[in-house]
Parts: structure tokens; sequence; C-alpha cells
């Protein structure tokens, strides 16, 4: 498992493709629901009218939107699977550094808390097999699953990637590295 690894598009899910769905599904996922209470709903009616009693057809707490473009990059940056991998064995640990990202260094059987762009999370990992998995739980009830596995040949690599969350729903991604040169 340990080296230089690139990823193999052709023998990859496409990314792009499934985050196009990804993102219609978070949509609808954060649509404003119609119903009591809800400007337009048909919750109680007295009355008043004009802007005041507009005002209180809204929740004065409710956050607004985020903008589509703003949705897709964060997501981007929280879910697409890196270009190149650099993994190296150091005694019981296991460092990952993909594309420009810092070294992550997991230690198998050992929780730890981490900070990353998804948030707040507890992280454990450890061996299935032949295979190195991480597993973290966000603080808002997300949760992602890392699972590095090396193929038979020993020349590929296959990562899968599943993510749940409370904004998006299930996410999930194969994607295939082959060896590279060191320093490529």
């Amino acid at each position: 498992m340990a080296g230089d690894w690139r990823l193999d598009s052709a023998a990859s899910e496409d990314f792009d493709r499934k985050l196009v769905t990804l993102l219609a599904q978070q949509r609808e996922r954060m649509r404003p629901k119609r119903g009591r209470g809800a400007p337009g709903g048909g919750g109680d009616s007295d009355e008043r009218s004009g802007p005041i009693a507009r005002i209180n057809e809204f929740d004065a707490l409710a956050v607004p939107p985020e903008a589509a473009e703003k949705v897709r990059t964060r997501l981007v940056s929280e879910l697409k699977p890196p270009d190149k991998l650099h993994i190296e064995l150091s005694g019981d640990a296991v460092e990952i550094t993909g594309d420009a990202d810092p070294t992550r260094r997991y230690s198998p059987g050992q929780a730890i808390s981490r900070i990353d762009i998804s948030g707040a999370a507890n992280l454990e990992c450890g061996w299935d097999q032949n295979a190195f998995v991480v597993h973290a739980r966000y603080t808002d009830r997300g949760e992602r699953n890392w699972r590095y596995e090396l193929e038979p040949s020993g020349n590929g690599l296959r990562l899968s990637f599943e993510a749940q969350d409370p904004e998006f729903g299930n996410f999930k991604l194969q994607t295939r590295y082959r060896r590279a040169a060191p320093g490529s």
C-alpha cells in the first residue's frame, strides 16, 4: 500500500456526475417546507396585512440559503478525492498525504479528535484484513468512511468513500489509483 499513487479516472466513478445528483438532493433537502408557519403555507390568518404582518410569517432565526455556487465549491472541497496520494507505513502508523493537503498520521486503534473542512469529528482507524479504514463521526451527526485497499496485482489502490450527512444525505464514491513514480 505504501508508495505514490495517481488517480485513474477511466477506472473510477465519475465524481462530477455524482456531484450533480448530490447537489440536486441537497437543494431538495434544504428547500423550505411549506406548511403551518411557513411563508404561503396557510398558517393562522388574521385581519392584519402589510409589511409587519409579512415579517411575522418568517422565522426570525432562519439562516438564508447558501448560494448554489458556494454549496458546490464547499462540497467539492469536502468530498472530491485527491488526484495524487502518498501513503507511508511508519511503524504501526499510516501516513496519508493527498494532493497539497497536510499529511495525516493515523495510528490504528487510537481514537482522536480532529477539525477539518467538514467540521469537528472523532476519528477511529485500523486494519480490516488488507484494507486500512478511517471512520469519522462529526458533531453535526455526519459520518465519513475511507477504505484504502490494495488490489491483488499490487499496482492498483481502491479508495472507497462513503458519507452520510444531515445536509445532503448519502454519498458513495469508488476511486482507483495506479502506482506512480516517486515525486511525480
